[in-house]
């Protein structure tokens, strides 16, 4: 595995959560972080607790389905550190319930976040990362997206075109030295998977994910992964 000491990452959804374990996974492995979320003070409280120096971390709030934020996100990393290495979208959202109660305004909110922000994103830095001459593209998806979830249809379906849009977009950039990979865990203990566990049943803790995080950053410049599916190991007792 390739060190990723002094390299620079970004982190969408950093402030709880997956995004959270992400950003501790990655400054051990002490990158340089641009940790992005709506709530500015959440981010300060995680910088304190990761105890970044202020030169190497830096903050941005704001609402990823605003064209504004997104382009912050984009063009601020460049501008203090020169570069941009890793960009984790793993802000996303999901709306339960039976697909008939399901509103116009339910299917906006998921997809805008899910899909259309990673979708403005990846635009607008592509050609960052080219000029650049490297970079690597995470989303974060779900087995959702790959097998339908009673009760998660819509958000099931934005898993699925995030899919779809990342496989084409890295088939795009793969011969610029741009990586975008997808990594899809199975149901991870947070507060959005809800209720406690049937028996027999496990779910992946948001370590898991970072560190599958960390290994596909790591990964060599000349391999590729497209999509990473991740799940539980079942102890039979």
């Amino acid at each position: 595995m390739q060190s990723l000491k002094d390299k620079v990452a970004v982190i969408t959804g950093a402030s709880r959560g997956i995004g959270e374990a992400i950003a501790r996974h990655l400054a051990d492995r002490q990158m340089r972080l641009v940790l992005c979320a709506r709530d500015r003070s959440a981010l300060r409280n995680l910088a304190a607790r990761l105890e970044l120096p202020k030169e190497r971390v830096l903050l941005i709030s704001g609402d990823l389905t605003k064209e504004t934020t997104i382009r912050k996100i984009v063009e601020k990393p460049f501008e203090q550190f020169g570069r941009l290495d890793l960009f984790v979208n793993n802000a996303g959202v999901g709306i339960k319930g039976p697909l008939e109660q399901m509103t116009k305004k339910d299917y906006r909110q998921v997809f805008d976040l899910n899909v259309k922000a990673v979708m403005l994103t990846m635009a607008w830095l592509i050609p960052r990362l080219r000029r650049q001459g490297h970079g690597h593209i995470i989303n974060i998806s779900s087995l959702a997206g790959k097998q339908g979830v009673p009760q998660l249809s819509v958000y099931a379906a934005s898993k699925a075109a995030l899919n779809v849009l990342s496989e084409s977009a890295a088939l795009e950039v793969r011969g610029d030295n741009i990586k975008i990979s997808v990594l899809a865990p199975g149901s991870v203990d947070t507060a959005f998977s809800g209720r406690t566990p049937e028996a027999g049943h496990r779910r992946l803790s948001v370590d898991d994910v970072a560190e599958a995080v960390v290994n596909l950053a790591g990964q060599h410049d000349n391999a590729w992964t497209s999509l990473t599916e991740l799940r539980p190991l079942i102890v039979r007792t």
